[in-house]
C-alpha cells in the first residue's frame, strides 16, 4: 500500500510519484558497493560509513529533508519528507539515527539565535560535527526534570557539573545538546532549567562507551567536571529550557513512528515467507505446510497493524502541516509504530530459527562476513531486534507515552469525552450531529431496554425516526426517492448508531439488502424495492447461506426450481439479520444449472415461516423456512455473475458498516469506563489514580484508534483499487475492530468491577456488541485467514 496525503489531488498526487521517481532513482545509484553490500548483510553502520552516505546526500542537497531552504535543508512539503524517508528505508541505504539533522538543528532554528545557525548548522549538513542529546542522568530514568547535572554562571561561561546517560552513539558525538538545571532553588523542578550547546573536546569531559546488549558500542555515559561553556552556547533564555525540551518539535516527533521502517520491515520480512514444496514425505509436508499457514497469518496480523498505524499516521501529519499541534497522536503513533516495529524484527528473527542464533563479529564493524548472505542475513538480523528493543525507551519511554495519554483520557480532553468531526465534511458533520442529538433525546438505554423486549426485538417508531433523518434513504438515488449520498456519509453514521446501541437492523436493511439492489441492474421490482426502502416504510433482509463473507463463494441454503413460468423456493437460513420485521427478503438461490439467483420475496408469501429469536446482546434475528414458495417469473433480480457480484457488494458494505458499528460502541464503551474510573474509589483514591488502569486505558484508546482510522480509510479510492486489494482492506478492518473490540469488551468488565456484570448496567450491553459484532460476517479470525491467503494476489512491493 503505497503511502500517501489523503488531503492530495490528483495533480499534487502525481507530481509526488515523480518526485519519488526521482528519489528511487537516485537511490538505486549513488549508495557505494561496499556500503551496499554491508547493509544488504544487515551489518551494523560505522561511522566511516554514515558520514561517507550522509556526505553523498548533503552533496545532492538531501541531507536535512525537515529543514527549510534557508538553512540549508531541502523545504520539502511533509508528504515529500515522509516519501524521502519510505524510499530511504526502503533502499540499501544504511540507517543513521542523527539527532544533529533530526532535532537538534531543528530546536536551534527554532530557538536559537542567528549566530548559533549559522556556526552549528554547516557542521551538522556536513558530518563534520556529529550531536550527542544530553538528556538522561543515571538516577531519574525518564523523569527529565529530576536532572542533577547543574551549570552556574561565572563571567562570559557557564560550569557544568554532573552526569549524563544513554547517549544514542555518543562515541561518534563531538558536540552535545544538554540539559542543564541552572537555578535550584526554583519552586517547581521544571522551572530553572537551561539548554547549553557542549563542545565534548573541551577539558573536564570525559565519554565513557558503554556496550549494548548486541555486542556493539551504541550508547555512553558522559561526565562533566567543571567544564566550561561559553554562554554565547546557551539556546534560549536562561531557565527557559523545560519549554524546549518539552515541545521538542511534535512534526520530528511524529517520525519517531517509523512508519517507513516498519513499511521496509514488512516488506523484508514478507520475502521470508516460502510455501512448503509439493513433493516429500507427506507426514512432513503436512508440518511444513501447517507452519507456513501459522507463519503466514502472523505475517498478516502484522501487516493490518502497519495499514492501521499508516492510517492514523497520515492525518497527524496533514493536521501538523496546517500548523496544528497533534501532541497525543504523536504519542499514540510512536507507541504503535515502536511496538511494530520490534515485533517485526522478533517475527523476522523466529522465522530464520536456530539459524539467527550465529554472531558474526565482523558485522559489529560494518562488514558482511565471508559466507551465504542467507546465512549472515539471519544471524545478523538478531543484531537489530536487539538494537530495537531499546527504541521503546528513547525519546519518551512507551511507559511515559502510556502516562500522557492516560492524562488526557481522564482530564477528559480526547475524542471520547468530546468526538470530533475534523475528519468530515461540512454536510457529513452535520448529518452525525443530528444524528447524535435525536439519539440522545429519544434513544436513552432505558428506552432501548423496552424496544428490546418488543415481539420484533426493536421499536417500530425508532425505526421511523432514523427514517425521517434520512438513514435509510442516503445512498438511494434521488429518482428513487433517496437523497443520492456515497457510502462514504452513511458509515460516520453508522458510528453514530453503533455509540447508541440502536437495535433497529440499519445495517441488514439500509446497507446489506439495499447495496445489493443498487449493484442489480435497473427493472420493475428492484426498482420497486429500493423506492420502498428510500421512503422508511419497508425493511428488508437478506437469505445469503452458509459463511458469509466477502470474497467468499455463495453458498445458498435455498434452491430455486423452475416450474412453468414461475419459480418454486425451498429451504432456510438459520440466521436472517432483520428478519423478525421484514417486509421483504432478498433470497440468495440455487439454480436448476447450478448458478446463483437473487429474488425478492415478499415476507408473507405463502410457504414463508419466520420465527423470530434475540442474541445475547438483545439484537433481532429469525430462522426462516421457504416451503415450496411460488414466485413470478419477474421476482428474479439477477442471475449467475451477476448476481454473486451484487451479493459480494452487499455483504462488503455490510461488512464494513459493522465495523464502523464497533467503533462507535468502542468509544462509548471506553469513554463510560473513563467516567466510571474517574469517580469510583477504592482504599482512599479513585481507580484512575492507580498506574496499573491508566496503560489499561491508553492501550484500548491506542487500540481503539487505530482500528477506527483504518475502518475510515477502507474507502480511499475505493474505484481505483483492484478487487483483491479492496477484500484485503475489508478483510483488515473486520480483523482489527474484532480483536481490537473484543479486547476492550473484555476488560471495561474487569475495570468496573462486579456492577459491570449486571445487566441493568450499560457497559454490559457494549461488552455483548462487540462480541457479537466480531462473529457477525467472519470472525476476526477467519478475516485474518482470508487476508493472508488473499496476500499471492496482492504482493507486497519490493524493497530495493
Amino acid at each position: 500500500m503505497t503511502m500517501r496525503d489523503p488531503g492530495t489531488s490528483d495533480g499534487a498526487q502525481d507530481s509526488d510519484e515523480a518526485f519519488r521517481a526521482e528519489i528511487r532513482s537516485f537511490l538505486r545509484n549513488a549508495v557505494p558497493a561496499d556500503i551496499r553490500a554491508a547493509t544488504r548483510a544487515h551489518c551494523l553502520v560505522t561511522r566511516e560509513q554514515a558520514a561517507r552516505w550522509h556526505r553523498i546526500l548533503h552533496a545532492q542537497g538531501w541531507a536535512a529533508p525537515g529543514w527549510p531552504r534557508e538553512h540549508g535543508g531541502t523545504g520539502w512539503s511533509l508528504v515529500r519528507q515522509a516519501i524521502f524517508r519510505e524510499e530511504l528505508a526502503a533502499s540499501d541505504a544504511p540507517y543513521i539515527e542523527n539527532l544533529g539533522i533530526d532535532t537538534i538543528g531543528p530546536t536551534l532554528i527554532r530557538h536559537g539565535t542567528d549566530e548559533q545557525c549559522k556556526r552549528f548548522l554547516p557542521g551538522m549538513l556536513s558530518f563534520d560535527d556529529f550531536w550527542a542529546q544530553g538528556y538522561s542522568e543515571p538516577d531519574a530514568g525518564s523523569d527529565l526534570a529530576a536532572l542533577r547535572t547543574t551549570a552556574r554562571r561565572e563571567g562570559d561561561c557557564w560550569i557544568v557539573n554532573g552526569s549524563k546517560i544513554w547517549q544514542s552513539l555518543g562515541h561518534w558525538a563531538n558536540w552535545a545538546l544538554l540539559l542543564v538545571r541552572t537555578d535550584p532553588a526554583a519552586s517547581r523542578k521544571q522551572d530553572g532549567i537551561s539548554i547549553l550547546l557542549v563542545d565534548l573536546r573541551t577539558p573536564g569531559v570525559t565519554v565513557r562507551p558503554i556496550r549494548y546488549i548486541n555486542g556493539s558500542h551504541f550508547h555512553v555515559q558522559m561526565f562533566f567536571d567543571d567544564v566550561r561553556v561559553p554562554a554565547a552556547n546557551l539556546v534560549g533564555e536562561p531557565n527557559g529550557g523545560w519549554a524546549i525540551a518539552k515541545g521538542l518539535l511534535v512534526i520530528e516527533r511524529l517520525f519517531v513512528a517509523r512508519v517507513a521502517e516498519c513499511k521496509a520491515e514488512l516488506a523484508r520480512a514478507a520475502a521470508l515467507l516460502h510455501p512448503p514444496p509439493g513433493e516429500g514425505d507427506p507426514a512432513m509436508r503436512g508440518e511444513q505446510e501447517m507452519a507456513f499457514a501459522l507463519t503466514a497469518r502472523r505475517h498478516a496480523a502484522l501487516e493490518i497493524r502497519m495499514r492501521a498505524l499508516e492510517a492514523a499516521w497520515w492525518p497527524a501529519i496533514q493536521q501538523a502541516a496546517e500548523g496544528g499541534r497533534p501532541d497525543l497522536e504523536a504519542s499514540l503513533l510512536k507507541l504503535e509504530g515502536i511496538q511494530l516495529l520490534q515485533d517485526l524484527h522478533l517475527f523476522r528473527m523466529d522465522t530464520h530459527g536456530t539459524a539467527s542464533l550465529r554472531l558474526y563479529p565482523e558485522a559489529l564493524d560494518g562488514q558482511p562476513p565471508g559466507v551465504p548472505d542467507d546465512a549472515a542475513s539471519a544471524g545478523n538480523q538478531t543484531l537489530h531486534m536487539w538494537r530495537y528493543r531499546g527504541s521503546s525507551l528513547a525519546g519518551g519511554s512507551s511507559e511515559i507515552q502510556r502516562q500522557i495519554i492516560a492524562k488526557a483520557i481522564f482530564d477528559g480532553q480526547t475524542e471520547l469525552d468530546v468526538p470530533r468531526n475534523d475528519h468530515l465534511g461540512d454536510e457529513q458533520a452535520m448529518m452525525v450531529d443530528t444524528m447524535r442529538r435525536w439519539l440522545s433525546k429519544h434513544y436513552s438505554f432505558e428506552f432501548r431496554q423496552q424496544a428490546m423486549h418488543t415481539p420484533g426485538g426493536c421499536s417500530a417508531s425508532a425505526w421511523s425516526g432514523l427514517a425521517g433523518l434520512g438513514i435509510t434513504s442516503l445512498t438511494i438515488p434521488e429518482a428513487l426517492g433517496g437523497m443520492g449520498q456515497p457510502m462514504t456519509d452513511l458509515l460516520p453514521l453508522m458510528e453514530t448508531l453503533g455509540e447508541a446501541l440502536v437495535l433497529e437492523p440499519v445495517p441488514w436493511s439500509a446497507v446489506f439488502g439495499t447495496q445489493i439492489l443498487l449493484a442489480l441492474p435497473v427493472g420493475p421490482s428492484r426498482d420497486a424495492r429500493l423506492a420502498a426502502l428510500a421512503g422508511g416504510d419497508a425493511r428488508c433482509a437478506v437469505l445469503c447461506g452458509k459463511e458469509p463473507g466477502v470474497g467468499k463463494t455463495p453458498q445458498p441454503t435455498v434452491i430455486a426450481q423452475r416450474v412453468g413460468d414461475e419459480w418454486q423456493l425451498n429451504g432456510d437460513d438459520a440466521m436472517v439479520m432483520g428478519g423478525t420485521d421484514a417486509h421483504h427478503f432478498i433470497v440468495a438461490a440455487t439454480l436448476d444449472d447450478g448458478s446463483l439467483g437473487l429474488f425478492d420475496l415478499p415476507a408473507d408469501a405463502s410457504g414463508v415461516v419466520v420465527q423470530g429469536y434475540r442474541f445475547h446482546d438483545g439484537r433481532g434475528a429469525a430462522e426462516v423456512q421457504l416451503t415450496n414458495v411460488r414466485l413470478s417469473a419477474c421476482s428474479m433480480l439477477g442471475q449467475g455473475e451477476q448476481a454473486a457480484t451484487a451479493l459480494d457488494i452487499g455483504m462488503t458494505f455490510a461488512t464494513l458498516a459493522l465495523c464502523a458499528d464497533s467503533i462507535g460502541a468502542m468509544r462509548r464503551a471506553l469513554g463510560i469506563t473513563a467516567e466510571y474510573l474517574r469517580t469510583r474509589r477504592q482504599f482512599g483514591r479513585t481507580l484512575a489514580e492507580q498506574q496499573v488502569v491508566q496503560h489499561r486505558m491508553a492501550d484500548h484508546f491506542r487500540a481503539w484508534n487505530g482500528a477506527r482510522h483504518l475502518a475510515r480509510r477502507v474507502l480511499a479510492d475505493w474505484d481505483a483499487a483492484p478487487p483483491a486489494e479492496r477484500r484485503r482492506r475489508i478483510c483488515a478492518a473486520k480483523h482489527l475492530s474484532g480483536v481490537v473490540g473484543r479486547a476492550i469488551a473484555f476488560d471495561v468488565l474487569q475495570l468496573h468491577g462486579a456492577v459491570g456484570l449486571q445487566d441493568e448496567t450499560p457497559i454490559s450491553h457494549y461488552s455483548k456488541r462487540l462480541v457479537g459484532n466480531d462473529l457477525l460476517l467472519g470472525s476476526a479470525d477467519t478475516h485474518l485467514g482470508r487476508f493472508a491467503a488473499a496476500a499471492d494476489a496482492v504482493p507486497p512491493a519490493p524493497v530495493r
